[in-house]
């Protein structure tokens, strides 16, 4: 048994795991879930409904709910316009991944393996 370690993110299995599809499918969701959760959490903060929300945006309530569900990928265009009208700052980072991050990719695989050949091996 595995006891002072646990998986940093569920991701890394995404990661290791999956096709180059499905990994693409996974962090454009993980973003827009980002967005969602700002919008949501703005809305509860202001005490808004998203029609009231939508009214602020110049947008309909449905595209507030497809944002908040997720469900939409909006435009660069759209964001920008969305971070002016709450106040917020968009900013957007294009960066190569650092040797760090890849020592610690490497790390995790090594961890996620080990993990799951104890799960495997205790459940036979």
């Amino acid at each position: 048994m595995l006891d002072n370690k646990r998986l940093i993110s569920a991701y890394k299995i995404v990661e290791k795991y999956t096709n180059e599809e499905d990994k693409k499918y996974f962090e454009l969701d993980d973003i827009l879930v980002d967005i969602a959760v700002k919008i949501i959490q703005y809305r509860i903060k202001n005490n808004l409904s998203q029609k009231e929300l939508a009214q602020k945006l110049g947008i309909s309530q449905a595209m507030v709910s497809k944002l908040e569900s997720g469900d939409y990928n909006p435009t660069v265009k759209m964001l920008y316009e969305i971070a002016k009208k709450l106040g917020f700052e968009l900013e957007i980072e294009f960066r190569e991944k650092t040797e760090c991050e890849e020592n610690w990719l490497e790390s995790s695989e090594e961890l996620l393996d080990e993990v799951i050949n104890n799960e495997v091996g205790e459940a036979a």
